[in-house]
């Protein structure tokens, strides 16, 4: 008798522990996201920069998106470009500045979502561009730019700029036709 309720109290106690460590599953995210932008305040290269190469990539490109990547196990910035209703993706190595990863890849508007075709409309109607609005966030969050895209958001089309300053995150949402800060 004693014996089994050993075995019972042992299981009871095994599942408790199951359970609490299961409720912590979230906590590596957490973690990655810390390391991410640790691992981002130590590159040589910014994502301003990153916008510069990218549009320089393919003549009178509008970078569309931009964010840093440390997944990969290559410190980098994944970059998205629209050009004669194309989007080509691709990567910016944060230390180096140079594209890597080949030639990346190209899509043609008509193959995207209805939302990024929504977002591309809304970019000819832009008075700013991508690096105007980064530099916008930047100077209103006194930090670096982790990120920046074009982004629908409650059926208006505007600019998120995430700022890492001292190791924490602000978003910033930019208006593309006004460039003001909401």
């Amino acid at each position: 008798m004693f014996l089994c309720k050993t075995k019972i109290l042992s299981l009871l106690i095994f599942c408790a522990a199951t359970s609490a460590l299961a409720q912590r599953a979230p906590e590596p995210d957490v973690l990655s996201t810390e390391k991410e932008i640790k691992s981002f305040e130590t590159v040589k290269v910014s994502l301003a920069e990153a916008i510069r190469v990218a549009a320089k990539k393919h003549k009178d490109a509008k970078v569309i998106d931009v964010s840093f990547d440390s997944q990969a196990g290559q410190l980098a910035y994944k970059v998205k470009t629209y050009q004669d209703n194309k989007v080509w993706e691709g990567a910016v190595d944060a230390w180096t500045g140079q594209i890597i990863g080949g030639e990346g890849t190209t899509t043609p508007v008509s193959k995207l979502d209805e939302e990024d075709q929504l977002e591309l409309a809304g970019l000819q109607k832009a008075s700013i561009d991508l690096s105007a609005a980064t530099a916008l966030a930047e100077e209103k969050g006194s930090g670096k730019a982790i990120s920046a895209g074009l982004e629908e958001t409650n059926g208006r089309i505007v600019y998120e700029v995430t700022i890492v300053n001292k190791g924490a995150t602000t978003k910033f949402v930019i208006d593309p036709k006004s460039g003001q800060i909401k």
